[in-house]
């Protein structure tokens, strides 16, 4: 019987009739989670207490970056957004003038695609091992479902603009969870779960108690990285990634 990782419920009360994809259609998502139930699936593509969908937001977010990736293939992909002035020739993108004024708007967007991330995560962690209604991750469940608290989200800044990413990941993204990844700079920690998602690496915390191992973790993973990556960020703000990848400028 399906179990929504979300809200807990059963299909005794709960409908799973649409796919639930763990990655954006919009962005070439293709993989669906099937412990997530309609109404969930519907609560993150729509509006939240005047905020834009969590859906959007990563649709909006990665469409940038996923367009930068793309130059020089034959596959022209047109760049349009709702929030976004973008100038590829420039490579640079920054919010239209209707929402740049406005702080509390930046801050709703920003929440969002750290929720997004979750979402995406959670869901790809059950599809590819199952285990996402473990109470472990009822806090991811609080933050991204429900709103509540606040969990952080860390940025990695490459020193170089090499990006290795095979075609198929840019057609067809997924989350690579897995102990045998091919990103060998990302750490495995149990309270923290590093992926990267076209160019970008992140880490996110898989448990609510984060703060008490963050120092020996990040120093950890920071050594891993010292060959590629000459820092992070926490993110509190979109300009604290460089969603441009203005590193493939140099």
């Amino acid at each position: 019987m399906k179990t929504c990782i979300w809200c807990s419920k059963s299909e005794s009360k709960t409908s799973f009739k649409k796919l639930a994809h763990t990655i954006p259609q919009s962005l070439g998502g293709v993989y669906t989670c099937s412990n997530v139930c309609d109404d969930c699936n519907h609560f993150f593509g729509n509006h939240y207490k005047g905020a834009p969908s969590v859906e959007t937001i990563i649709k909006e977010t990665f469409n940038i970056t996923r367009a930068r990736l793309s130059e020089g293939d034959n596959i022209k992909r047109k760049v349009s957004s709702i929030y976004f002035n973008i100038n590829m020739k420039r490579h640079s993108f920054d919010l239209k003038p209707a929402y740049k004024l406005n702080s509390l708007f930046q801050e709703k967007i920003c929440r969002q695609l750290k929720k997004g991330l979750y979402k995406m995560f959670l869901e790809e962690n059950e599809r590819q091992k199952g285990n996402s209604n473990d109470s472990k991750f009822d806090f991811i469940r609080q933050f991204a479902r429900y709103d509540l608290g606040d969990y952080p989200v860390f940025y990695f800044e490459r020193s170089f603009p090499l990006i290795p990413m095979a075609k198929e990941w840019l057609a067809k993204p997924q989350l690579f969870l897995d102990e045998d990844s091919q990103m060998k700079y990302l750490v495995r920690e149990p309270s923290f779960i590093e992926f990267e998602f076209f160019g970008h690496v992140f880490s996110l915390t898989t448990s609510r108690y984060w703060q008490l191992v963050f120092d020996n973790y990040i120093k950890e993973s920071m050594r891993a990285k010292e060959k590629y990556f000459k820092g992070f960020k926490h993110v509190t703000k979109f300009n604290d990634m460089d969603l441009a990848l203005s590193i493939l400028n140099d």
